[in-house]
């Protein structure tokens, strides 16, 4: 694993105070607002963002799908597409305002930034805006549930937003590990109805 030169990371740093990563914590009434929202076949995505999504190759009829093509899209962040994961919905912003989009099933979608030097804060994923420092790294994660569940225990590479996102369980708490090269860092998750969604507080050492 290599460092990331000064001036590259004050250009990381610069994208990040443009990214629009969702720093605050959910308030109980916004999480009682989440869980009323109607169900997918329910809602639709505007023309102008289904275009948007289309235009980097991924498919808004599936929500999973889309949230996980849109985290590996192979640019530097920020795009012109902006997205926000939360626990039970993606909250999409374009030309045409703001709309929420359910997530289905019992898994909830956590993306990881490991870090040597920088990171930022953040709370809700922002597919379209949050920007790590560790991009296309080779690393390994180990996802471990408090009752010893490993969860996760996979090789992978950053994406080009220097993250890496899992689907896990829902209502589960434990610890994330990152090993790269003979660096390695560990910090917990959440995926309570108030956990984030964006870990970028996992320091590698």
């Amino acid at each position: 694993m290599h460092r990331r030169p000064a001036a590259l990371l004050a250009v990381a740093a610069l994208a990040v105070g443009l990214s629009g990563c969702t720093t605050e914590e959910p308030t109980p009434a916004a999480t009682a607002s989440t869980q009323a929202t109607p169900a997918a076949d329910e809602q639709q995505l505007p023309d102008d963002l289904t275009s948007a999504l289309a235009g980097f190759g991924v498919d808004a009829a599936d929500m999973r799908s889309a949230i996980t093509e849109l985290d590996q899209v192979d640019q530097e962040r920020p795009l012109d597409v902006q997205a926000s994961v939360r626990a039970h919905e993606v909250v999409f912003t374009g030309a045409s305002g703001e709309v929420s989009m359910p997530i289905e099933g019992e898994e909830m979608y956590v993306s990881i930034a490991p870090y040597v030097d920088q990171t930022h804060e953040c709370y809700y994923h922002a597919l379209g805006g949050c920007q790590g420092e560790m991009t296309g790294e080779d690393v390994h994660v180990t996802i471990t549930a408090e009752d010893g569940t490993v969860l996760v225990d996979e090789d992978v590479t950053t994406y080009a937003n220097g993250f890496v996102g899992f689907w896990l369980p829902r209502d589960v708490t434990g610890t994330v590990a990152v090993t790269a090269g003979d660096l390695t860092g560990e910090t917990p998750f959440d995926t309570t109805d108030e956990g984030p969604t964006c870990i970028t507080t996992l320091q590698l050492a």
